[in-house]
C-alpha cells in the first residue's frame, strides 16, 4: 500500500499545475469548443473554488447565468458531476505534463 500511494504522490508532483494552468485550461476548452464566457467561468471555479454567487459577482452576472453557463459547459462536455470535471482536467494536466516532461528527456538527451 506505501508504494502505491508513493507513485500517486510522485505523479501529483510532476504536474506543476502552477508553471502551466493557462496552457491546460487552454486546451481543454479548444477540445470542448467552449466560449469564452464559459472559459471564464470554469477558469474562475477550478482556479480560485469560488461558489455561484461569487462567480456571479466577479463577471457581473446573476447566480441564474452562472448555472446556465454551466449546465452549458456539463451539456458540452458530456458529463454530470463536478468531480467528473475536475478529474478530467486534472487528467489533461498529467497528459500535458508527461508530454512536457518527455520532450524535456529528448532535448537534453539531444544536447549531449
Amino acid at each position: 500500500m506505501t508504494n502505491r500511494l508513493i507513485t500517486v504522490h510522485e505523479s501529483y508532483v510532476n504536474v506543476e499545475l502552477s508553471k502551466e494552468p493557462e496552457l491546460v485550461f487552454h486546451q481543454f476548452f479548444a477540445n470542448y469548443g467552449l466560449t469564452q464566457r464559459e472559459s471564464e467561468i470554469l477558469s474562475l471555479l477550478v482556479t480560485h473554488g469560488y461558489t455561484n454567487r461569487e462567480i456571479a459577482e466577479s463577471c457581473y452576472i446573476s447566480e441564474k447565468t452562472v448555472k446556465i453557463h454551466l449546465a452549458n459547459i456539463m451539456s458540452k462536455i458530456g458529463i454530470g458531476s463536478m468531480r467528473k470535471l475536475l478529474a478530467m482536467l486534472l487528467q489533461q494536466a498529467l497528459t500535458l505534463s508527461s508530454r512536457t516532461n518527455e520532450s524535456s528527456r529528448i532535448t537534453t538527451i539531444g544536447m549531449s
